[in-house]
Formats: C-alpha cells, structure tokens, sequence
C-alpha cells in the first residue's frame, strides 16, 4: 500500500479520536515499527478494542481482561488482539463464536479504512484459542481429512447436490425455559426470520442456472405449526426439521446427548447442518446469514471461511467478486460495501464440513441502511444471484472479472450497404445480451437511428449490423453498451461508423 495514502488515512482515524486517545508508556516508547505494522494504526486500534471488550456481553466463566493490546500486520492482513487468560469461556459454544464476531468486525470497521484485512486473530496470554479448547482444532482437523479423503476417492465427481442453509431461527433455551431466537431484533431484522427468503431465492438460483438440486435444512412451507413451540415450522431452527425428518440420525441432530448446558440445542442447530451437508455428500455449503456489530457503524457483504482451508477461500472470493457485480448494477446499490477478501474465523458450520462450505453475512442488519437493504427484495434477488454465479464460477473453473466491451474499431460502410461487426468482451454475462447502441453524435441531424440488438445464443458471436441507407456521406459517432440479463452492464465504449462513397 502507498504509505503516504495509508498514513494520511491514520490522520483521520486518529483526529477522530481526539483528546480520548490514551497511549501507554510502553506504546510511547519511540521504536522503529516492525514491516509491514504502523504504530499509530495499533495505537488507535488498541483503543477501540479496550471500548469494545469494556462494554462486551460477558459468555460463562469470562471476566473482563486487563491486558487488551492490538497489533496491525499490514503486509499479511491480520490483526492479533492479545488479552487475559480470564477472558477464556467456560465452554467453547456459539455464544463465544459470537462475540469473537462482534469484536472482530468491530475492529476491522476501523483498520479496513487503513489497509485491507482478512483475519482477526485473539491470543490468550499468548496462546490461540485452540491450545485451551483442543477439540476444536480437532473436530477441525477431522472434518479436513474426511474432506481431502472423499475428494481423493471420488475425483471431480460428486452427489452433484448444494446445501443451502438458513441461519437461526428459534430454538429452545434451558435458561429461560421458553424458546427464543439467537439475534435480538435490530432495525426491524429478525436475522433468523430473514434468511429463509433468501435461501430460497439462492436455492431457485442454484436450481435453474447451476443447474444441482438444493437440500435446504429448514421447513420451507408457510402455515403450519411446530407443536412444541407454537411458532410456525418455517421459523424454527433447522435442528428440529432435521430430527423430524431423519429421527434415527441422533449423530446429525442430538450431538450434545447428555448434556446439561442451557444452550445445548442451538449447539445441536449448528452442529446439524454441516452435519446434514455430510450425510447428503453435497458438493458446497452455503450459509446465510445477516452480521451484527453492536455500534452500528459497520456495514457490507462479508463471507466467512474456516482458516486453513484454501479451496473454500477461493469459492469465497468468487462468491464475493460476483455478489459486487450483481448488487452494483442496481443503481440504488451502486456504492454498497462488499469486502474485497474473504475473512477467516473459526465457525462451526464451516468447521464440520466436509465440502467447501462458506458463510456468507449479506450486510449488517445492525447498521439502519444496511438493514433496509436486508428488507429491499431487489436486493436480496441480486445479492443470492452474485452468490450462485460465484459458486457456478469457481466449480467450471473459470474467474470472476469485470464485464467490459473490449475496443471497437472505427468503421467505413459504402453508402446504400451495410457491414457486420463482432464485438468482444471480458467477463461472464448472463444470457440474454443486449448490445445498446445511443448517439454521442451525428453529422446530419436525424439521420442517424440508435438500436438495441438482443443475443440469445452464448456460442454465437456478438454481430452487430452497421447500415448507411441514406445517399449522403455521413458520421456517426456511437456509445456502446453491453448489459445482461441481470441488468450488469459495460462502461460504455466510442466508435465511429463513417458512410462513404465506395
């Protein structure tokens, strides 16, 4: 990165904080910074993690750490927070996985106006979180091999299937005695009451271009009743509609037998999705998600994938290369955040797959625009159709990049005749085409017509006709424009069609 560009962005974070940056003597000490870190990047992210951490909602056996210091690795795009051992839960469950969440997007609002970052890693009186919780890192590890062992036995063939998963919904907690949903409502988004329209926006999708059928975990009919609850079915959490379904697989659905923690069900509703993506042998897991960062100030598109697993990382860099295309061609969403990389933090459902398996949180529905956008069916149609074409992509082999018309060469046509011309472009468009021709200029006024040519066939080229049908000589100077089925379109591109005497 330009590091007068970077550094004259640290002036505006750091002014902002004013009078209440506090610097300690050992952050003062004037030492050359190491490569790659900038010390007053690290200074002002130290102080928003002391405001995050200091008004945190504490998970069982946590206590507020005294140590909270940040350190920036702007060359490798990691930030590392080092805290207390006090800091550790009791349990390692998804309420933990939660707050990891919150404070990670919550710093990564500040250093991603710096610099790019794709991780957020916490130590705890130096140590990864894995060394205390070992069966993490082995459940991991597990998942990984099983993964590498089926694709070997199998080749590049599979059960040809996607798993398309729905966050959330309501589950029964033993503190409470009652059932509740894992997300408190914020600006009008219950998050597990809003991901199954989108899945089933993604799954019609995945259905009709990607041509794969869809496993959805969660009851997708509207109008009946789950018994226990007396919520509807299609607002329970997929734990449930997978016990009703398969009630002989407890090793899906009942992973925490036995157990007497409070919140061992919606243990259980994370655990059985991937868990269902296995038994099914699905090709991918995609879960979706809205995200969630208590000060409201962050915003965007963000996919989740469990570190160390490459080929996921590359599916979710397609997924969000094509989810910019396709909510950018939306004039409303034109300057929306989607973030360039994907992050890496340690999940369950990605954990336990044995696929490539990505989550991906759509935008924050703690932010008020970003949850108007969550509600905005337009959006959520061209955000799960970036999802599928980045998946459809990445399994075919072939690079997300941006639809552009490449030169087109000025042109003579004799006078009462016309001439073909193929156009070339880059990208990956959806069918059908349209090539949209409008004036920039004309030397004889109205004598020159715009056209519109559609092209349904992708193996045939994209010929348009130039004509010069009146007697007289002539220029004109066209704007193409090349727009898909989706609505993305081409920067337009100039050309000059001249009607000579032959």
């Amino acid at each position: 990165m330009n590091q007068k560009i970077r550094l004259g962005s640290l002036s505006v974070l750091l002014s902002l904080l004013g009078s209440g940056l506090l610097i300690s003597p050992a952050q003062a000490v004037d030492a050359p910074p190491a490569m790659g870190q900038d010390t007053g990047l690290d200074i002002l992210l130290t102080q928003k993690a002391r405001d995050i951490l200091g008004r945190v909602r504490l998970v069982d056996g946590q206590a507020r750490s005294h140590r909270v210091e940040v350190s920036a690795d702007i060359a490798n795009g990691v930030v590392t927070v080092a805290l207390d051992r006090v800091f550790l839960p009791a349990d390692y469950g998804p309420s933990f996985e939660d707050q990891r969440s919150e404070i990670s997007f919550g710093l990564l609002h500040w250093a991603e106006q710096a610099a790019p970052f794709s991780r957020v890693v916490f130590l705890y009186d130096g140590k990864e979180i894995e060394y205390y919780f070992p069966e993490i890192k082995a459940a991991d590890d597990a998942a990984r091999e099983a993964g590498e062992a089926l694709r070997r036995m199998r080749g590049a063939t599979g059960s040809g299937m996607a798993f398309v998963a729905a966050g959330h919904g309501y589950f029964y907690s033993y503190k409470d005695n009652r059932w509740v949903t894992s997300r408190d409502e914020w600006n009008g988004v219950s998050e597990g009451l809003l991901t199954p329209s989108y899945a089933a926006d993604l799954k019609a999708v995945i259905e009709q271009r990607s041509q794969m059928p869809v496993v959805r975990p969660r009851v997708q009919i509207t109008g009946s009743t789950h018994p226990q609850s007396g919520e509807e079915w299609w607002t329970i959490a997929a734990r449930y509609a997978i016990a009703e379904q398969y009630p002989a697989e407890t090793k899906i659905w009942n992973t925490y037998a036995g157990s007497a923690l409070w919140d061992r069900e919606e243990r259980e509703d994370i655990n059985s999705r991937p868990l269902l993506a296995n038994h099914h042998g699905a090709e991918v897991a995609i879960h979706l998600h809205s995200n969630g960062e208590p000060s409201g100030a962050a915003r965007g598109t963000r996919v989740i994938v469990q570190p160390g697993r490459p080929m996921d990382a590359a599916l979710a860099q397609s997924v969000l290369c094509s989810m910019k295309e396709l909510i950018h061609s939306l004039p409303e969403y034109g300057a929306f955040t989607v973030a360039p990389a994907p992050h890496a933090l340690n999940k369950g459902e990605n954990r336990e797959a044995h696929m490539p398996s990505i989550i991906v949180e759509t935008a924050f529905h703690t932010n008020p625009e970003d949850a108007k956008a969550l509600q905005d069916p337009v959006f959520r149609s061209a955000s799960m159709k970036g999802v599928e074409k980045g998946y459809r992509l990445w399994a075919t082999g072939k690079t997300c990049e941006p639809l552009a018309l490449r030169p087109v060469p000025d042109t003579d046509v004799p006078i009462q005749a016309a001439r073909d011309i193929e156009l070339g472009y880059a990208g990956n468009p959806q069918y059908p085409l349209s090539v949209e021709l409008s004036l920039a200029s004309c030397s004889g006024e109205g004598a020159c017509t715009p056209s519109a040519t559609t092209f349904d066939d992708p193996a045939k080229p994209l010929t348009i006709n130039l004509a010069c049908n009146g007697p007289d000589p002539g220029v004109a100077r066209w704007s193409a424009v090349l727009r898909d089925a989706d609505g993305v379109a081409t920067a337009p591109v100039e050309f000059s069609q001249a009607c000579v005497r032959a």
